[in-house]
């Protein structure tokens, strides 16, 4: 084999080494930009299981807050109202005793 033709087989054979190597970095490329794609889906379907489970819990927790301030409120009406009732019956103690020492302090 001559000089020549064994320099024609290696360029030969830079050449498709050089053609595997783009091919390969073309491949890596193509599977670095799935992945990446696949990542960025999965993160937002978590993202929105996330916020699904979140707007869940906080409207849950929302309910308790309205069933406690509910509870609250009721609560401090019939209180207020007790409170009324004796008020009202204080009132008329207070009336008749305030009358009584009125008239005690005329007569005398």
């Amino acid at each position: 084999m001559s000089k020549a033709a064994i320099l024609n087989q290696i360029r030969q054979a830079e050449e498709k080494v050089k053609a595997m190597v783009e091919q390969a970095e073309a491949k890596r490329k193509a599977l670095l930009a799935e992945g990446k794609r696949l990542a960025l889906e999965k993160v937002e379907m978590s993202e929105s299981s996330l916020m699904k489970e979140m707007d869940a819990k906080r409207a849950n927790a929302m309910k308790r807050v309205e069933a406690s301030k509910a509870k609250i409120l009721e609560e401090g009406k019939r209180r207020a109202e007790a409170l009324e009732s004796s008020a009202k019956r204080s009132t008329v103690k207070v009336e008749a005793f305030v009358l009584a020492e009125f008239e005690r302090a005329v007569d005398a």
